[in-house]
């Protein structure tokens, strides 16, 4: 599978708009994230309605027609679905609460655990991911209801057989409608073991008084979280023998490969189609050298068949690579993520080169935010900010006077419309990439890898008669590559296909690949890329997975 996805911060009627810009730089499939009505306490994944648009974001007649404009260029859209827990401005909830069946068990809930006659407290050890206990007392009831992350979010019970049936019809309602796929959202969270015993401490933790001072035994990997999405795939499945249409399931869980091929099934029973390798993310930094880069491809490569591949460099919940990385790394970053074999996932602005927005206390959006409002730094909004268009009033992102999020203070020059119009920049390097991504030797030809020295790794593409050699600079010192020296197979000279914009190296200008007559390699500055081919000119038919964050509606054009 050669797909690239892209994840965007907008809303249904603001992709529509943008759906001509999307299809340009190379996006087959389109990732929205929550549109569905919430209080929007944690950016709609606190979900109050799953069956509905927000009025933050629109209509369904918005989503119904970004729906169509998707279709009608050709691309697919998947949609995020939030199983784990709803919002508690859900109606499910809130008739939980009164004991209304079916609704009564739709949620976990336990009694106190009594210390004394006259004391009590928590049913057990485990904790919140944002911060604190994992219960929360609901006097309506006289119980503690369960919640990994917020408060406000209280985790639902997959033991009930009402509510699978539920979540099941909320599955069929979105694809009834044309959804194309799910990325299903905190997969390894979904059931709990129904024991409700403490979980271990980890060795050496003195006192439990954060959610990593335990080991999570009991409240993450069931068996039963791996059964639902198996169940949710074969719904998906049913779908697409009906009509022949290809449907995805792709699931998000933080983990080791291993465990993580616990989701796939077989043709009986089938998985999920792709679980998102969050590796390059996790491990890729400013002191990543080749070995790094090399052990982050193998330990995904070395699991799971070809099929399955697939990188993440960029998410939501995550720095920017341009800024945990390096501002000039942006155009080396993309060209490997778009030119190994499988699944790219990219993060909206990713083929600009954004960075990470600062925010001061008071402009604060995420729940996750270590302190609140007026404590730490440490929020996940920094890689949310606002998509970059031109270099109007807010970026041309809202004609709101105040944006959800502030805008990057750079984006005068970090627009869309002026990368457009300037032939060296991230996102005309970007619209090469994805275009040789689309011809045959990217999405069929062989795979190998090599460390040329510490700092510089290679990696080739090979079919037939045509290689692609992606050499990448990843320290701060500028290296002569003889690329032969590694990968002997390849020529000795090849051309330029395209280039970081700061390599002073011209596209299909020929360069050697070892140094035979005493002209020299090309020498590649630091943080950047030369992806060389044996042929000056290449076509292109492939394509990219794209993710967009819904939110901000009212904000938004």
């Amino acid at each position: 599978m050669m797909k690239s996805i892209l994840k965007y911060f907008l809303t249904p009627a603001g992709i529509y708009q943008k759906l001509d810009y999307v299809k340009e730089i190379g996006v087959d499939v389109i990732w929205i994230q929550p549109f569905y009505k919430s209080p929007m306490l944690d950016n709609g994944y606190d979900v109050a309605d799953y069956k509905s648009v927000g009025p933050l974001f629109g209509t369904i007649e918005d989503f119904k027609k970004l729906l169509k404009g998707v279709h009608d260029r050709g691309m697919k859209l998947i949609m995020d679905f939030v199983p784990n827990h709803s919002s508690d401005q859900c109606e499910w909830f809130k008739l939980s609460l009164k004991g209304i069946e079916p609704y009564k068990d739709f949620y976990v809930y336990r009694d106190a655990k009594k210390l004394n006659d006259t004391h009590s407290t928590y049913p057990n050890n485990w904790r919140s991911i944002f911060g604190g206990p994992a219960w929360t007392w609901r006097e309506e009831r006289k119980q503690y209801s369960f919640n990994q992350f917020s408060s406000k979010q209280p985790d639902l019970n997959y033991y009930s057989p009402h509510l699978r049936r539920e979540m099941t019809n909320v599955l069929r309602y979105w694809m009834d409608m044309g959804v194309d796929g799910f990325r299903i959202d905190a997969t390894k969270h979904l059931v709990e073991a129904d024991h409700f015993r403490d979980e271990p401490v980890l060795p050496g933790v003195q006192t439990v008084n954060d959610y990593y001072t335990l080991n999570h035994t009991y409240t993450v990997n069931q068996p039963g979280s791996y059964e639902l999405v198996k169940s949710w795939s074969a719904l998906l499945k049913e779908y697409s023998q009906k009509d022949g249409q290809t449907r995805l399931v792709a699931v998000e869980d933080y983990n080791k490969p291993e465990t993580l091929m616990r989701y796939f099934g077989d043709e009986t029973h089938p998985g999920a189609h792709i679980p998102f390798n969050f590796l390059p993310l996790l491990f890729f930094s400013f002191k990543s050298n080749s070995t790094v880069i090399e052990k982050v491809i193998r330990a995904w490569t070395d699991v799971f068949p070809e099929g399955y591949y697939n990188w993440v460099l960029e998410n939501h919940d995550n720095p920017r690579m341009s800024t945990k990385f390096n501002p000039e790394s942006v155009d080396m970053l993309n060209a490997f993520i778009l030119l190994l074999p499988g699944v790219a996932t990219i993060y909206y602005g990713s083929e600009l080169g954004l960075e990470d927005i600062k925010t001061r206390p008071d402009q604060r959006r995420d729940p996750q935010n270590a302190g609140g409002r007026t404590g730490p730094t440490v929020t996940r909004d920094a890689s949310r900010g606002p998509m970059l268009w031109d270099d109007t009033t807010n970026a041309g992102f809202t004609t709101a006077k105040k944006p959800w999020l502030p805008v990057n203070p750079n984006y005068y020059r970090k627009n869309v419309k002026n990368q457009k119009e300037n032939p060296i920049s991230h996102l005309n390097v970007f619209k090469r990439l994805t275009k040789l991504r689309k011809t045959p030797v990217i999405q069929h030809g062989d795979f190998h890898t090599f460390m040329h020295g510490d700092w510089v790794y290679i990696f080739t593409r090979s079919l037939e008669t045509e290689t692609v050699a992606v050499l990448m600079n990843l320290g701060s010192e500028t290296e002569e590559v003889c690329a032969k020296n590694s990968a002997s197979t390849l020529p000795d000279t090849m051309f330029v296909y395209t280039s970081s914009i700061q390599s002073g190296i011209q596209e299909g200008s020929k360069v050697s690949t070892r140094n035979v007559d005493g002209t020299g390699c090309p020498r590649l500055r630091p943080f950047s890329t030369l992806v060389l081919n044996t042929s000056q000119g290449t076509a292109a038919t492939y394509s990219i997975f794209a993710m967009f964050l819904t939110l901000f509606t009212r904000y938004i054009w």
